[in-house]
């Protein structure tokens, strides 16, 4: 069994801070995460999405050129090409983190964890001893009722984030900050979009 002074579950912005901090001050680290690095923001939130609105604005900004005497004839956008761009940039960041952990000697368990006992957590199949465990297992998209996502037609944020065809119409659920940044780059990219919001 290896030992560690800290075992990190969770490689988001709350768990890769503390595990390099602890690194820092001469800890032995290890981090237990299931997906990339870097969490949600990295991978499936902020960082892909404002490389996608990004493009979204420049192409917007492109087909009303004219407006400021500059002329754009056969413009057309790559959405597939947008999307892949996104990954891409998400990747480099993530890759970032996974860089100050190696940079820091800090032991990366690419698993699912869960804590054994006060001092035991099972990374996958192996099992770390840690004199301190912290807990940054970050969010989770939430669903609705009624509603089950499968990835083709109902899409959580993060499929969209990765969907490769623009869809020709599609409503999107929610109104804060998500759902608006969504709706205006399906439609900056020409797809139809209703935008559904609660009271």
């Amino acid at each position: 069994m290896k030992r560690f002074d800290l075992v990190v579950i969770g490689a988001g912005p709350g768990g890769y801070v503390a595990a390099i901090r602890a690194a820092q001050l001469g800890m032995r680290v290890a981090v237990v995460e299931r997906d990339k690095p870097g969490g949600v923001c990295v991978n499936w939130g902020c960082i892909p999405s404002k490389a996608i609105l990004t493009s979204a604005i420049l192409y917007e900004d492109m087909r009303n050129a004219e407006a400021y005497g500059i002329r754009c004839q056969g413009l057309s956008a790559d959405y597939g090409a947008v999307i892949r761009r996104s990954r891409k940039v998400a990747d480099r960041m993530s890759g970032g983190v996974a860089y100050l952990f190696k940079k820091n000697k800090i032991e990366l368990f690419p698993a699912s964890a869960t804590v054994v006992s006060p001092t035991t957590v099972r990374a996958g199949e192996e099992e770390l001893s840690a004199k301190n465990i912290l807990v940054a297992s970050g969010t989770a998209v939430r669903g609705l009722p009624g509603i089950e996502p499968d990835g083709q037609v109902i899409l959580t944020s993060d499929d969209a984030l990765a969907q490769e065809t623009l869809p020709r119409s599609v409503i999107v659920l929610g109104g804060g900050a998500v759902g608006v940044e969504s709706a205006y780059i399906y439609r900056a990219f020409g797809a139809d979009v209703a935008l559904v919001e609660m009271e």
